[in-house]
Protein backbone atom coordinates (compact mmCIF):
# COMPACT_ATOMS: atom_id res chain seq x y z
CA UNK A 1 0.00 0.00 0.00
CA UNK A 2 1.27 3.13 -1.01
CA UNK A 3 1.09 6.35 1.88
CA UNK A 4 0.83 9.86 1.00
CA UNK A 5 3.55 12.36 1.99
CA UNK A 6 0.85 13.81 4.67
CA UNK A 7 -0.09 9.81 6.05
CA UNK A 8 3.75 9.93 6.12
CA UNK A 9 3.80 12.42 8.44
CA UNK A 10 1.54 11.42 10.81
CA UNK A 11 2.56 7.74 10.71
CA UNK A 12 6.48 8.72 12.08
CA UNK A 13 4.45 10.25 14.88
CA UNK A 14 2.49 6.61 16.05
CA UNK A 15 4.67 4.87 18.58
CA UNK A 16 3.26 1.26 17.39
CA UNK A 17 4.71 2.74 13.80
CA UNK A 18 8.03 1.40 12.67
CA UNK A 19 9.49 3.33 9.86
CA UNK A 20 12.43 1.10 7.99
CA UNK A 21 14.46 2.62 5.83
CA UNK A 22 15.90 0.18 3.00
CA UNK A 23 18.56 2.73 1.53
CA UNK A 24 21.52 1.81 1.58
CA UNK A 25 23.55 2.12 4.88
CA UNK A 26 25.57 5.19 3.42
CA UNK A 27 22.51 6.65 1.67
CA UNK A 28 20.86 6.63 5.21
CA UNK A 29 24.28 7.80 7.10
CA UNK A 30 23.35 10.58 4.53
CA UNK A 31 20.28 11.36 5.49
CA UNK A 32 17.18 9.33 6.70
CA UNK A 33 13.66 10.35 8.43
CA UNK A 34 14.53 10.53 12.33
CA UNK A 35 14.08 7.32 14.18
CA UNK A 36 13.73 4.94 11.20
CA UNK A 37 15.09 1.72 11.24
CA UNK A 38 17.34 0.56 8.49
CA UNK A 39 17.93 -2.48 6.93
CA UNK A 40 19.32 -2.23 3.53
CA UNK A 41 16.92 -3.70 1.03
CA UNK A 42 19.62 -6.32 -0.09
CA UNK A 43 19.98 -7.35 3.71
CA UNK A 44 16.00 -7.48 4.56
CA UNK A 45 15.19 -10.98 3.83
CA UNK A 46 17.87 -12.06 6.31
CA UNK A 47 17.64 -9.53 8.82
CA UNK A 48 14.02 -8.68 9.10
CA UNK A 49 12.85 -11.48 11.73
CA UNK A 50 15.70 -10.28 14.21
CA UNK A 51 15.36 -7.07 13.69
CA UNK A 52 11.27 -7.03 13.10
CA UNK A 53 10.29 -9.52 15.47
CA UNK A 54 6.83 -7.68 16.52
CA UNK A 55 4.19 -9.18 14.16
CA UNK A 56 2.01 -6.92 15.75
CA UNK A 57 3.57 -3.84 14.51
CA UNK A 58 2.59 -1.69 11.40
CA UNK A 59 5.57 -1.08 9.15
CA UNK A 60 6.18 1.76 6.74
CA UNK A 61 9.35 1.33 4.37
CA UNK A 62 10.30 4.12 2.65
CA UNK A 63 12.94 3.71 -0.25
CA UNK A 64 14.72 6.33 -2.47
CA UNK A 65 12.17 5.26 -5.42
CA UNK A 66 10.14 2.48 -7.46
CA UNK A 67 11.95 -0.66 -6.91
Amino acid sequence: MDVTLAEMRSLVRKPDVTILDVLSSQAYAAAHIPGARNIPLAELAGRAAAELPDPSRRIVVYCGGPT
